[in-house]
C-alpha cells in the first residue's frame, strides 16, 4: 500500500472521528431533568449472580435500603450455578426483607448464553411493569430506585444509567485507574450519544427498561447466543423497535463497582464486548461503521508512521493522533465533568497511547477464538437468528 494512500485513509478516518467527537461533546451538553412524579410504580430489580460471595451482601444491603416505597418494588436474585456461598447470602437476605427472592436457573432458557440465562428467568419472574438491573458486585445509593423511576414518568422506555469503577477517592493502582478512565470514555460517549437521540452503549450494572418493551422484542432471543450483549445489543433491540432512551445523569442514580478487574479479566471482558461489533452490522450499521472506524484509525497510526519514517516524514500522523488526543481531551472532560471524575483526567496521556495497541489487539481477537465468563468457556459455533456470528 502507498504512502500517499495509507495518508488519505488516515485523514478520513481522523475526520470521520472527530465528527463522531464533536456529536458527542453536544450531547453531552445536554441536560436530562424530568420533572419530579408522585407516580410509584411496582419495579423488579434483577441480578444476575454466579458466585458473588465476596460481594453480593453489599449490593443487597444497598438494595433494600431504598428511599422508593418498600412495598413497590422487589429485588430478584438469580443464581446461576454457584459453587460459593452465593445461594445462602441471598437466601439469608430473603429470609429477613420479604421483597428479596432468591431463586435459580432452570432449564427453560438453557440456550442463552451467559447472564442472558439468568437474567431471562429473573425478569419473566418479576412482578413489576419496570426492570432494573445491576450486577452483584455494585453498589447502589439509596435514591437509585427512584431516580432510575423519575427518568420513566417523563416518558422514557429506556434508562441508561452512569456506572464507574469505584468512586472518586477511592484507592486505586494505576491499573485501576486506567481502567476507570477508559469505563468514563465510553459512558461519555454513551451519554452524548443517548441525548443525541441515538443511543449506542449501555452498561447492565446500571440499567432499565419496560417488561412490555423486553417481551414486545422477544427479550434476549435473537442473541441468545452472544456471550455478551445483555446490555448493548440489548438496546440495539429496543432501539429498533422505537423505544425512547434517556440518559441518567443524576448523581442519585449513579452506580459503583467495588471490584477492580484484573489484566487479564480486563483483557477478557474487553474481548467480549468487542465480539458483539459484528453483531452491530445487523442490529445497528451506523454503529457498525462507527467502531470499524476506531479501530481502523488506531491500526492506521503505527502503519502511517512507519511508512512516513521511510518516505514522506510522520507530521500527517502525529497531527492526526494529536487532534484524536484533542478530542478524547474534550469529550471525556465534558463527561468527567458532569460525572464527578476530573480526578481520573490525568491518566488520559498514558490512556491515549494504550489505546492503539489496544484497540487493534482487542478488536482482532475478539472476534476469534473462546471466552471465558465466571469461570465457563463460550466457544464458536454456528450462526445464530441476527445473521452473525454464534457462540456455544
Amino acid at each position: 500500500m502507498s504512502t500517499s494512500l495509507i495518508n488519505s485513509l488516515l485523514l478520513a478516518s481522523t475526520a470521520i472521528y472527530l465528527g463522531a467527537a464533536v456529536a458527542f461533546l453536544i450531547g453531552l451538553r445536554r441536560k436530562n431533568r424530568p420533572a419530579r412524579s408522585r407516580s410509584r410504580p411496582f419495579v423488579s430489580v434483577v441480578i444476575a449472580a454466579r458466585n458473588e460471595a465476596d460481594y453480593i451482601a453489599d449490593c443487597l444491603a444497598g438494595l433494600v435500603n431504598q428511599t422508593y416505597p418498600a412495598d413497590r418494588y422487589e429485588v430478584l436474585v438469580v443464581d446461576d450455578g454457584s459453587t460459593d456461598k452465593t445461594p445462602a447470602i441471598s437466601a439469608e437476605f430473603a429470609a429477613r426483607h420479604t421483597r428479596v427472592r432468591s431463586i435459580a436457573v432452570t432449564d427453560a432458557f438453557r440456550h442463552m448464553e451467559a447472564k442472558k440465562r439468568p437474567l431471562s428467568e429473573g425478569i419473566r419472574t418479576a412482578r413489576g411493569s419496570i426492570i432494573l438491573t445491576t450486577d452483584a458486585d455494585c453498589a447502589v445509593p439509596p435514591t437509585w430506585i427512584s431516580g432510575m423511576v423519575t427518568q420513566f414518568e417523563a416518558g422514557a422506555d429506556v434508562v441508561i444509567g452512569f456506572s464507574q469503577a469505584k468512586s472518586a477517592g477511592d484507592p486505586q493502582t494505576l491499573a485501576e485507574r486506567i481502567q476507570a478512565f477508559d469505563f468514563l470514555a465510553l459512558m461519555s460517549a454513551s451519554a452524548g450519544a443517548a441525548n443525541l437521540g441515538v443511543p449506542l452503549a449501555a452498561s447492565g450494572q446500571n440499567l432499565a427498561y419496560r417488561k412490555a418493551l423486553f417481551e414486545r422484542v422477544a427479550g434476549f432471543e435473537e442473541i441468545a447466543h452472544r456471550p455478551s450483549g445483555d446490555d448493548v445489543l440489548l438496546l440495539q433491540l429496543f432501539r429498533r423497535a422505537g423505544a425512547t432512551v434517556v440518559f441518567a445523569d443524576h448523581p442519585y442514580t449513579f452506580v459503583n463497582t467495588r471490584r477492580a478487574e484484573t489484566m487479564a479479566g480486563f483483557w477478557a471482558q474487553r474481548r467480549r464486548w468487542a465480539s458483539n461489533a459484528r453483531c452491530m452490522l445487523a442490529l445497528n450499521p451506523v454503529f457498525f461503521v462507527y467502531l470499524a472506524n476506531v479501530f481502523l484509525l488506531n491500526l492506521l497510526f503505527p502503519v502511517a508512521l512507519i511508512s512516513g519514517i521511510s518516505g514522506t516524514g510522520v507530521g500527517l500522523p502525529l497531527a492526526c493522533f494529536a487532534a484524536k488526543a484533542m478530542a478524547d481531551l474534550l469529550v471525556v472532560w465534558r463527561g468527567a465533568r458532569r460525572f464527578g471524575r476530573t480526578d481520573l483526567l490525568p491518566v488520559l496521556p498514558v490512556w491515549e497511547i494504550l489505546q492503539i495497541p489496544y484497540t487493534v489487539l482487542v478488536g482482532l481477537f475478539g472476534s476469534f477464538g473462546s471466552f471465558v465468563w465466571k469461570g465457563r468457556v463460550h466457544k464458536p459455533r454456528e450462526t445464530g437468528k441476527s445473521g452473525v456470528l454464534a457462540l456455544k
